[in-house]
């Protein structure tokens, strides 16, 4: 698992997420990559990686509508300390890329009450969907969910090379939590872990992630990777679950306009 560098998760993750978040990857002057999506308007989405030629990024942004934004990893990219000091940054936001290994991972028994289903399909079903769209607290958001996210996961389409799987626990028949495992050889990804707002607290986001560690060594990956703000509650989670921090990049967010 300590072999897995920065840009083997990367690689993994523009695999993975071609069919879904991932609408297309163009290539930057300087050899970098920018991932964008037709869909889904925020910077983590439409990122430029391996670069730091934020004028190059600053007007393939612009033309899709969309705000400037680097995830710079100061392992591969050098001018991190320039980029950070720059004065049109608007905002920074640490993230970690952490990896877990799940070769013995095990299914975890179900309480009473609960049952785990997998779809294996690039597009989950509307008991998944359901789940994505109550996470929140606040319904404005979860409208915004609705209306910006689910149809990107209802419209995901098979990528040559990735097995894709959504795990949805349910509780007395209604579903309350969700996952999504994608494999590309020795790696899954882990995305979409979420549990509705009303059973927050219950314990169901680790119980769905250790489904998921284990649908993903059925599926025949050694290591799953995941990505997550730094900081929180979520990475102390995944921390538990025996994930480490194997890279910590951050998404720093421009100001259009010319450098």
């Amino acid at each position: 698992m300590n072999d897995v560098d920065f840009r083997e998760m990367l690689d993994a993750h523009c695999l993975m997420q071609a069919g879904c978040y991932v609408s297309d990857i163009e290539t930057t002057p300087d050899g970098g990559r920018y991932l964008w999506s037709n869909a889904i308007p925020e910077p983590g989405f439409n990122v430029g990686v391996e670069t730091t030629d934020l004028g190059w990024v600053r007007a393939t942004s612009a033309r899709r509508g969309r705000l400037p934004a680097l995830l710079v990893h100061q392992g591969g990219d050098g001018d991190g300390d320039a980029l950070g000091a720059h004065p049109d940054l608007q905002a920074a936001f640490p993230t970690r890329w952490m990896l877990g290994d799940c070769r013995d991972a095990q299914a975890p028994a179900m309480p009473e009450g609960l049952t785990l289903a997998t779809e294996a399909a690039a597009a989950p079903g509307e008991g998944y969907l359901s789940v994505c769209g109550g996470l929140y607290d606040d319904a404005g958001v979860n409208a915004i969910a609705e209306a910006v996210f689910l149809p990107v996961l209802r419209n995901a389409r098979p990528v040559e090379g990735v097995e894709t799987r959504h795990l949805t626990i349910s509780a007395d028949g209604v579903p309350v939590a969700c996952a999504s495992v994608y494999r590309a050889g020795r790696l899954a990804g882990l995305y979409n872990v979420g549990s509705l707002a009303t059973r927050r607290g219950h314990g169901l986001g680790a119980l769905v992630t250790r489904a998921a560690m284990a649908s993903a060594r059925q599926a025949g990956a050694e290591t799953m990777m995941l990505q997550c703000v730094a900081g929180g509650h979520v990475e102390r989670l995944y921390g538990g679950l025996g994930f480490t921090v194997a890279a910590s990049p951050t998404l720093m967010v421009f100001a259009p306009g010319a450098i």
